[in-house]
């Protein structure tokens, strides 16, 4: 499978808006996010993996972000993400079409980062986690 960037980005973006739903999704960085908010960004590729231009392995970044005017709130709503055997969580989501309707071979979120606080000028306080999803055309 050939898919350009774009494609895959589009793919990822359309799986999470199936399987999580309340929450501003974009297949690209979000400047002004909105929360809840999904941004996607690629974070990295090892080309070749396969002799001859066989197959190269790309990595996305997937930011979940809420805001953070509540302690317990923001963090309770990420640990719906978080969890990965919850019908809402990240790895749940992605992984239930591991082919992104035929746009990819295979798909697999295989970590999450601890949470992160953002500031975002001119807006309150966010706080976000990272999954770390690997794509293989």
């Amino acid at each position: 499978m050939a898919s350009t960037t774009a494609q895959i980005r589009a793919a990822l973006a359309a799986a999470i808006k199936a399987g999580i739903t309340g929450w501003q999704v974009s297949p690209y960085m979000l400047a002004l996010p909105i929360a809840p908010a999904i941004d996607i960004r690629p974070s990295g590729t090892i080309f070749d993996r396969a002799m001859a231009r066989g197959s190269d392995d790309l990595s996305y970044m997937i930011r979940a972000m809420v805001a953070f005017n509540n302690d317990q709130g923001a963090q309770i709503r990420l640990d719906t993400l978080i969890d990965a055997t919850a019908s809402t969580g990240m790895k749940t989501v992605l992984e239930t079409d591991k082919t992104l309707g035929a746009v990819v071979g295979d798909v697999r979120v295989v970590s999450v980062s601890d949470y992160k606080a953002l500031i975002v000028e001119g807006q309150p306080p966010l706080l976000a986690v990272e999954f770390l999803t690997m794509v293989y055309p």
